[in-house]
């Protein structure tokens, strides 16, 4: 009878699944991505989940904390922008038994959100900053210690209760904990939480009825859909997986062996040759064929084959996600001291290539990727988000907590659509190199703004400060969006008019700030369109890429017009 329970536990907890980038039961996934003949085309494997970064205080370059989250929606559609202004108020479910609790915002707030989730239904973002210098992003685990209520709470509503009321990274907490697991009960999903301050940040592991709490005073952290704190408490865990969170072995086995880490599921070695083991997840799953030097993730493990003697194996075996933070912080921590809002922007750009096939930062589908700054001088108006939606395709804009409004395209899901069908057209990695000349032209104004708004607010002109650093912000905004609609007309070139317009483009993209050199290129685009031999559906794409061209000319010399008079 025990063994029969135990056989349909491992049943239900595959099927439900742990957080992966492989399906236990088929072969992986595989977006295929495409593009110009003239770019590398690379296929990576589909995952969900989101992913989170902090870096705080000396591990960062300057005066500021840095929090990152690469966002895989539970709710999916295009992801937006929501800015909640402070006075605002509405009403929603107690946890448990439904009755209207009145709320009143206390402090401004911007989310990352899916474009239903905005107001006036009730907001729901899965990463978000507020005017107190305070960012909270979060990550799902899995745990049945939750709220069963129909009112239950979920993730968004979680932070949303958090963000909207607390003056400091303390009072955040405490709401996150004390009033939300303690007195609530509310949630209806375990969480792991990145909560990052103007003095500090704190890792919270969370279900309904039970928390622990890491806070960060200097360094970074790093971590996915996957207790430590709770690895104990949360069951399924150390029942199916490893003992603990970084349970591993390493040693010599055999054809036939079955490696556990403490947990009722292991790997089994079923055949062992020269210069490779094939192994496969027990008590059942795929086989997996491993050379000397190599690791794959099997299921939820991640096993490295060191070395052969013989009929004897050498292997390394752990929890694919201690081996995926592993690696991640071995990244991260090359930067220690000097990590800036430049490196989140490239770590959300990591695939799961870079990671010997462990879950990529960015995967595709309605990912979005946000980089919350928050400096030590003047948070409330200086609190910055770069948000990108599916960053591998699109190009990371800054938005200030201070800042006045939000270009459109950010806010109704049309920079998303935008985004979405550039890494349809040119894949992961095409289109990287190229934004981020765009982007660290964009770093640089930004910092030149926060100086001249720093001197406004020295000299007590809030308004004129929150002014300066809403045209600045929306100016990007929509640099940004022209530069990848030109990019996503290009897409339906042929390829030989693609060809010859190609490294103009790029031109454009390093020096788009330049209005000489995009005036060069509207003639440029337009002599071309008058040559003979052009088709007329290039010449249609064309005429497009010159209006955005003529948009990115007007942009740049409103932006240039109104930092000579100010």
């Amino acid at each position: 009878m025990k063994l029969k329970t135990i056989f349909v536990l491992i049943i239900i907890f595959l099927l439900i699944g742990m957080p992966s980038t492989s399906n236990l039961f088929s072969k992986e996934d595989n977006i295929e991505k495409a593009g110009r003949s003239s770019l590398s085309i690379l296929s990576y494997a589909k995952g969900s989940g989101c992913k989170l970064v902090m870096a705080i205080a000396n591990a960062t370059a300057g005066n500021y904390n840095l929090l990152m989250k690469v966002r895989d929606p539970a709710r999916p559609g295009l992801q937006v922008l929501c800015p909640i202004p402070k006075g605002y108020e509405y009403e929603y479910h107690h946890p448990w038994f439904g009755f209207k609790m009145h709320f009143k915002v206390r402090h401004k707030f911007i989310g990352t959100t899916t474009v239903k989730d905005i107001p006036p239904n009730i907001t729901k973002p899965g990463m978000i900053l507020n005017d107190a210098g305070i960012a909270i992003a979060d990550a799902d685990t899995l745990s049945y210690l939750v709220n069963p209520s129909k009112y239950a709470w979920d993730d968004f509503d979680w932070m949303r209760y958090a963000i909207q009321s607390a003056d400091n990274i303390d009072e955040a907490i405490s709401l996150l904990t004390h009033d939300a697991v303690d007195k609530l009960h509310a949630t209806s999903v375990a969480e792991n939480m990145f909560v990052v301050g103007i003095d500090k940040g704190a890792i919270i592991e969370a279900d309904a009825f039970n928390y622990r709490v890491k806070g960060i005073k200097d360094g970074i952290a790093v971590q996915s859909n996957y207790p430590k704190m709770l690895w104990n408490i949360h069951l399924l865990y150390p029942l199916f997986t490893a003992s603990q969170f970084n349970s591993t072995f390493t040693g010599w086995v055999e054809k036939g062996k079955i490696i556990r880490l403490g947990g009722l599921m292991g790997i089994h070695i079923v055949k062992i040759s020269s210069n490779s083991i094939t192994a496969r997840l027990f008590p059942f799953g795929l086989k997996k064929e491993i050379f000397v030097g190599e690791g794959r993730p099997i299921g939820n493990f991640w096993l490295r084959l060191l070395d052969i003697n013989g009929s004897k194996a050498k292997i390394f075996l752990c929890f694919k996600y201690y081996e995926w933070e592993r690696k991640m912080e071995n990244i991260i921590e090359k930067r220690i001291g000097n990590i800036t809002v430049k490196d989140m922007m490239a770590w959300s750009r990591i695939h799961s290539n870079d990671l010997e096939g462990l879950r990529g930062m960015c995967q595709g589908g309605y990912e979005a990727a946000t980089v919350y700054k928050i400096p030590k001088e003047y948070p409330e108006f200086l609190s910055t988000l770069w948000f990108a939606t599916d960053q591998c395709a699109s190009i990371f804009v800054p938005v200030h907590i201070g800042s006045l409004d939000i270009y459109d395209a950010y806010e109704n899901g049309g920079a998303h659509s935008i985004a979405l069908q550039l890494l349809e057209k040119y894949g992961h990695d095409n289109l990287t190199s190229i934004f981020e000349k765009v982007e660290a032209e964009f770093i640089n104004e930004t910092e030149e703004a926060e100086i001249k708004a720093i001197k406004l607010l020295q000299e007590g002109k809030q308004e004129e400060a929150m002014q300066l650093l809403t045209l600045s912000d929306m100016n990007m905004q929509m640099r940004a969006i022209a530069i990848e609609k030109m990019w996503l007309n290009a897409s339906y070139l042929s390829n030989e008019a693609f060809a010859i317009v190609y490294p103009e483009l790029i031109r454009i993209c390093k020096e788009h700030a330049n209005v000489k050199r995009i005036n060069n290129a509207i003639d440029y685009i337009s002599t071309l369109m008058k040559e003979n031999g052009i088709d007329i559906s290039d010449k249609i794409y064309l005429k497009n890429i010159e209006e955005n061209l003529q948009e990115l000319f007007r942009i740049i010399l409103n932006h240039q017009t109104f930092f000579i008079y100010n």
